[in-house]
């Protein structure tokens, strides 16, 4: 299946009727959710709504964990997923609202602006707050060792090709975002399993993911380089393929960089996917 970041579904909303799409691709309720957010105005709802009606009515199969409930999912912890629920009917009175100012007195008699306000922090409060994590990690690092920055490029250059390497970094990621969701400031407090525990429920489903990220916080960290505005959410799309032959098409020059030294197999541009299609 072919899985349809937010940008490839503005690319590609006026195509998605066609039945392939429809058999063959997906997207999430992230994406909606990127969309939404975006909204700010009567232009940019106008632009928006029409994206959103398309994907709605396409009826595209979409995906609707949010990336939190992928991560504690993962490790076979339970979350409230109602956000996402909320975020689906934002959608739909956004498709049904005539004007901007109408969608927003909906959402008010709808007792969803709790929601709305959250939605619009999302991704920026999400931005800081990972970028905040990278800047801690610099500051404690050790800087010392000569052969840090050729060390690091020889271990994900070759990570292709060496399995064992491969499994070895990934195991050490699985136990990190573990350790993670017993820290106290988790946003789910885990007190009935231990860090062993949380290894062994583990479900490889974020597998991609975690190399993924671990490769692109290594080399900011390593190379003292900041994230870009909208790194974190175009990263989080990978928790969004769901098996090894899942595919993310996306025009992003950061997915596809670092996608092309993870697994090259998993990502395609949006005018491949078109000429796949197309023949």
């Amino acid at each position: 299946m072919y899985y349809l970041e937010t940008n490839a579904i503005r690319i590609l909303s006026n195509k998605l009727k066609g039945q392939y799409y429809v058999d063959k691709c997906y997207t999430s309720v992230l994406s909606v959710c990127e969309l939404l957010s975006g909204i700010k105005d009567e232009d940019t709802f106008n632009l928006r709504k029409g994206i959103i009606s398309k994907v709605y009515l396409s009826k595209i199969p979409a995906d609707l964990d949010m990336p939190e409930t992928k991560m504690f999912k993962a490790y076979d912890i339970h979350i409230d997923n109602t956000i996402s629920d909320k975020i689906i009917l934002l959608g739909f009175l956004c498709v049904t609202s005539k004007f901007y100012t109408e969608f927003l007195t909906i959402i008010k008699q709808s007792n969803l602006i709790d929601y709305w306000e959250f939605l619009k922090k999302y991704d920026k409060s999400a931005d800081i707050k990972f970028k905040e994590s990278l800047k801690n990690r610099q500051k404690d690092f050790d800087y010392s060792d000569p052969n840090l920055i050729p060390d690091f490029n020889q271990k994900w250059n070759n990570l292709s090709i060496n399995n064992e390497l491969k499994e070895r970094i990934l195991y050490d990621l699985i136990v990190y975002f573990a350790e993670e969701k017993l820290k106290p400031d988790s946003i789910i407090k885990v007190i009935d399993k231990s860090l062993k525990d949380l290894i062994r429920e583990y479900d490889h489903s974020l597998d991609l993911y975690f190399l993924c990220i671990g490769a692109f916080t290594g080399e900011k960290i390593i190379f003292r380089n900041t994230p870009s505005r909208n790194d974190y959410f175009d990263l989080s799309h990978l928790m969004f393929l769901r098996n090894k032959s899942d595919i993310i098409v996306s025009n992003d020059s950061m997915l596809t960089k670092l996608m092309r030294k993870i697994s090259p197999d998993n990502i395609l541009s949006i005018s491949d996917l078109e000429s796949i299609i197309e023949k």
